[in-house]
């Protein structure tokens, strides 16, 4: 019996070590979050701006009219949505909308996995060897494992946008939800190697 009592004890003092671990992993990865990119004037082929938060599709045209990058790509844009639609539902300045025409929308990725995968093919197909990526500050570190797991030799210089907007009620649900998923597609990338 008390054999049995002494395993329990170690298995639930390992579990509560577990979950310890992982809490504080959290809370490094809240209080580490990229406020700015480490580089701000290497130019790269293309600039890649992966939709779904405030002021990335913005950054990403300002971006690419300071010659940042020679080409601009937009993964994750909603079915049937045009640039000059976007740049109005963006509220995109007029005057960062001067190369309209080089910009180039893809509609078929849902999430971050989707935007590496079609990136990818894109880079491929355009012999693509370097990209800014431009995204969440809070979404840069797990767009970072998707693209390198799909692209290793590419060289990409992250491009993280920081959320001004958020409030600190929406913040919490929003870090925890994106920490989960960069856990698992984490274990998930360490596991494939």
């Amino acid at each position: 019996m008390t054999k049995t009592l002494l395993s329990l004890r170690y298995l639930c003092l390992s579990i509560a070590g577990v979950i310890a671990l992982w809490l504080l992993g959290f809370f490094l990865f809240a209080i580490t979050l990229p406020s700015a990119p480490n580089d701000m004037t290497q130019p790269t082929d293309a600039i890649v701006v992966l939709t779904g938060g405030k002021g990335r599709v913005e950054l990403g045209f300002s971006l690419f009219n300071a010659g940042l990058g020679k080409r601009l790509f937009i993964s994750g844009v909603h079915p049937g949505v045009s640039v000059k639609t976007l740049i109005k539902k963006q509220k995109v300045p007029e005057h960062l909308t001067q190369r309209l025409s080089n910009a180039e929308l893809e509609y078929s990725a849902q999430d971050t996995a989707g935007n590496a995968k079609e990136t990818a093919k894109w880079v491929k197909k355009n012999s693509i060897r370097s990209i800014r990526l431009v995204t969440g500050n809070y979404h840069i570190r797990r767009s970072l494992i998707e693209f390198k797991r799909l692209l290793p030799e590419l060289n990409i210089i992250p491009h993280p946008v920081p959320d001004k907007n958020s409030s600190n009620k929406k913040e919490f649900p929003l870090l925890w939800n994106e920490y989960v998923k960069l856990t698992l597609v984490w274990l998930g990338y360490k596991l494939t190697i």
